[in-house]
């Protein structure tokens, strides 16, 4: 469009993102505006204002190449493969896999793709500062979307800017929501006058310039259509305008008006061009020997100014594009997608080439049809899950047979799903039910409907549909059926106490007695869980205890490496906890988080995260909790969510009174929105232990009363029931407590619950010898477990009996190495309690009913310093936090002038 007419503020905005990453420090922006507004005059100017300082990068995304996978992603990147050596090997295959330069059985993280694609270009900068354009980015194709948001909410002390533009569209919005938004007005009167000025050849009366600029309302493309489309007599004021400004609709009809003049040959090398969504002209030129035009006729539509054809072929708007293709008669549509598949590769290898067939075709081919479901399994190979479920809906379209029809519906819904768009899903898979009634694609249907609720944040539905999908799979797959039913029981679990009825843990037990395993067939891990989580719901802990440890005991030991060990591992780790036995739990959890390491799984990882957090929370590790619990907070940050449930245990364990209600509240509020009952029942001990650290024994036994059962995943909190109880005048709740703990122990008698049960037992005596005979059997065992925090409550437990024996002294020896542990550990709850008992048996100490003052490092600092200090490199730090290696080292710039330290080896945190 030729010079930049006013947009002094936008201008200046693009300059302020530049020196930013001149600085070091990555920006991005994203202009918003409509069709016309001006906004790839904007990323010209950055453009042409970065060089050569900067190594640019460009992307003009285009509406036709939004259905290809990672097509974006494959322009952009392609110059920066020749790094591809210095990224982490899992990184470096996900996008070796994605450039299809390996091929593997599984497709790639997404996850790992994104932080692919952020090492390359954080690596690249590194050089000299980088800047990112993408124009039309509403047309980016979704794969590529969701990388290149992630990348740009990531970097950070990167020499990086990113700029994309865009309309404003909903997909957008979706796509891009975080990010910085510039949204661009149409241009000031003046602005606008001197733009219309410059693009007329003669005369232009003021009054007739006014009118068109009021008549456009400063919509810039117009305005240049504009001058082009008007009579000279008409902008000297001769002659009457027309009663509407080409704009909008208008304006792609006064492109198609202008193409329909051109001579027959040169509207279908436009089309062609039109069509190509590589904007390729090698492409362009096989296909004209096809449909007969040569540059010749390229000649006539340059010289019109409607595109150009140099090292890529490009129109001069994109609306000039899209007035083409969609101008053009379906049949000549039809026709030129056949030249373009003819000479778009390998049937085998090319993606493109099925595209264009499915394009070509008017009427079911099963030919076409095949080829595109071929197309898009190595789509989805590639990781380019929305792209698959693209082709394999045009594949379904194209079937003429209803069975086959219904699977390939069924593989674009479950491919959508696995994009992360369940609308999309749930529409493809409404329309594949309708096409087959059989068991195994009924299964097969709802299987998908569970995954499409789970996105939508309804375990408990999600629940429902796989104990749905397990019945119909039955009678024809028992196998997969069970296999099914282990999904349902992980669901089940996470809902927890907001499962709906139907859809429990004991409707999944009731499920798994009707489909007993067929004989003759091998029994798996996830046969012996099912089993063992029955038998808790069926027949009760008593029965099902040895169940329970054998299917612990195989889920410890399984060498398979297949997705359903992540299944079968969740679910031992909760039998682990309902038996109250840490040893396992602390094993489970740390044995699913090295295999999903090793397989490059991240979103098992974050579960595994979460599991092994809680057993260094109940070991009273509070900092490797911390770390852990960090570590799930960070990757759900990536993802665009939030995760408050460890900022609030860790809370409760450091006495914030008002850090811990407002992180309640957030818990309540993410748990009502995502379904996820267990939070709750981790909310409840939160409270307990917050209560009781501050004395308040009536409110820490109501936090908890009714909510340890047989079932319960709170064992290891039985014996701070039992103090609750013990303190706030309920014996006979103490007792049945104690009594139950006891049994726990003939189950499991691992030193953690058997120092839990002598405490609870000396709790409820009343004979001094017996109770502290139980005290001293409670330390002991409690020396025995793998971290300080129950050997800490049972000395502090004594001390306090101690000293209401008046045996002061004593109870000053106690409660001093109870003090020392907590606050070694950071239970200053707990401390700032056995303070008070220390003050009132004379020896005080200063107390900390708050926490201990911080560093002043923010949340991600803190993150960066524990790995740090645990010895990881930077580029490890980078991919655990899903950063930039760049990034890692400003952060740890920072943490070392904040703390005062020079090296890693004097961070201690």
């Amino acid at each position: 469009m030729g010079e930049l007419f006013g947009r002094d503020e936008e201008r200046a905005h693009l300059r302020a993102v530049l020196d930013h990453a001149r600085r070091g420090m990555s920006a991005v922006v994203v202009l918003r505006g409509g069709a016309g507004a001006g906004k790839t005059a904007l990323v010209d100017y950055a453009h042409r204002t970065a060089e050569p300082e900067f190594d640019v990068v460009r992307f003009d995304a285009v509406e036709s190449e939004a259905e290809l996978g990672y097509a974006a992603l494959h322009q952009l990147l392609l110059p920066y493969l020749p790094r591809l050596p210095d990224l982490p090997e899992p990184q470096r295959e996900a996008i070796a896999q994605v450039f299809g330069l390996e091929r593997r059985t599984t497709p790639p993280d997404r996850f790992l793709v994104a932080m692919a694609a952020l090492g390359l270009l954080a690596t690249r900068s590194a050089d000299r500062p980088l800047l990112c354009l993408v124009d039309d980015a509403h047309w980016l194709d979704a794969d590529s979307a969701e990388v290149l948001s992630f990348m740009a909410r990531r970097l950070h002390a990167d020499s990086a800017a990113v700029v994309f533009a865009a309309r404003d569209t909903a997909d957008l919005v979706d796509r891009l929501t975080g990010l910085p938004r510039l949204s661009l007005a149409g241009l000031d009167p003046v602005s606008a006058g001197r733009l219309l000025a410059s693009a007329v050849d003669g005369t232009l009366d003021p009054e007739v310039g006014a009118r068109i600029v009021a008549g456009t309302g400063g919509n810039a493309l117009a305005l240049v259509e504009a001058a082009r489309e008007l009579r000279p007599d008409q902008l000297s004021g001769q002659s009457p305008l027309p009663q509407l400004v080409p704009l909008g609709p208008e304006l792609e009809r006064s492109y198609l008006r202008e193409v329909m003049s051109l001579p027959p040959r040169t509207r279908d090398l436009l089309l062609t061009a039109a069509a190509d969504p590589t904007s390729d002209p090698g492409l362009l030129w096989r296909a004209g020997t096809e449909l007969g035009f040569t540059a010749t006729e390229a000649a006539v539509a340059e010289e019109r100014g409607l595109l150009t054809i140099r090292d890529t072929v490009r129109f001069r708007h994109p609306l000039i594009r899209s007035a083409i293709y969609y101008g053009a008669p379906l049949a000549r549509r039809a026709r030129v997608h056949a030249a373009l598949a003819a000479v778009s590769g390998d049937p085998d290898k090319s993606e493109l080439r099925a595209w264009h067939l499915a394009a070509a075709a008017t009427d079911p081919d099963e030919s076409v049809a095949a080829e595109l479901e071929r197309a898009a399994e190595r789509t989805r190979d590639r990781g380019g899950w929305t792209a698959g479920a693209t082709l394999w809906a045009r594949a379904a379209a194209l079937t003429s047979d209803p069975p086959t029809r219904g699977r390939r519906l069924l593989a674009a819904a479950e491919a959508s799903a696995v994009a992360g768009a369940p609308d999309r899903a749930q529409t493809l898979l409404d329309e594949a039910a309708a096409h087959r009634d059989d068991p195994a694609h009924k299964g097969a249907v709802l299987r998908v409907q569970a995954r499409v609720h789970r996105l939508t944040g309804a375990p408990g539905a999600a629940t429902g549909s796989l104990l749905a999908a397990a019945r119909e799979l039955g009678p024809v797959d028992i196998r997969l059926a069970r296999d099914v039913l282990v999904e349902a029981l992980v669901q089940a679990q996470i809902s927890d106490v907001l499962a709906p009825r139907g859809a429990t843990r004991r409707s999944v037990a009731e499920a798994v007695r009707t489909l007993p395993l067929s004989a003759g067939l091998p029994t798996t891990t996830g046969d012996l869980i099912l089993e063992a989580d029955t038998a808790v719901h069926l027949e009760g802990l008593a029965v099902a205890t040895p169940l329970l440890q054998k299917a612990i005991a195989a889920a410890r030991g399984e060498e398979s490496t297949a997705p359903e060990l992540f299944q079968w591992l969740a679910a031992a780790c909760s039998h682990a906890t309902v038996l109250g036995d840490d040893i396992a739990l602390h094993e489970l959890a740390r044995r699913m988080e090295s295999e999903a390491r090793r397989q490059s799984m991240v979103i098992p990882r974050a579960l595994a995260l979460s599991h092994t957090a809680l057993s260094e929370l109940i070991a009273g590790r509070l900092a490797e909790a911390e770390r852990l619990f960090d570590r799930r907070a960070a990757l759900e940050e990536a993802r665009g969510g939030e995760l408050h449930l460890g900022a609030l245990l860790l809370a409760a364990w450091r006495g914030d009174v008002d850090r811990t209600h407002r992180l309640m509240d957030a818990v309540d509020e993410h748990a009502a929105g995502t379904g996820q009952g267990y939070q709750l029942v981790f909310r409840a001990y939160a409270r307990c232990v917050l209560e009781l650290g501050q004395g308040r024994y009536r409110e820490a036994y109501l936090s908890l009363e009714n909510r340890i059962g047989e079932l319960s995943q709170l064992k290891f909190a039985l014996v701070d029931l039992v103090e609750a109880a013990v303190r706030c005048g309920r014996p006979t709740e103490a007792a049945e407590l104690t009594e139950h703990l006891g049994r726990l122990t003939e189950w499991s008698p691992v030193p953690g619950l058997l120092g839990d049960f002598a405490r609870a037992q000396a709790l409820t005596r009343t004979d001094p010898a017996e109770t502290e005979r139980l005290y001293l059997e409670a330390v002991k065992h409690h020396e025995n477990t793998r971290g300080p925090g129950r050997r800490a409550r049972s000395h502090q437990l004594y001390g306090e009996w101690l000293r209401r024996e008046r045996r002061i002294k004593e109870a000053r020896s106690q409660l001093r190495t109870a003090h020392g542990l907590f606050e070694t550990t950071g239970a200053y709850g707990y401390a700032a309690r056995t303070a008070r008992e220390l003050a009132a048996a004379g020896a005080p100490v200063e107390p900390r009913d708050t926490p201990r003052a911080g560093n002043d490092l923010t949340a991600q600092e803190t993150r960066v310093a524990h790995l740090a200090a645990s010895g990881a490199t930077n580029a490890e730090i980078a991919a655990q936090l899903f950063l930039s290696a760049h990034t890692v080292d400003y952060h740890l710039r920072k943490i070392f002038r904040k703390l005062d330290v020079r090296s890693r080896r004097e961070l201690v945190l």
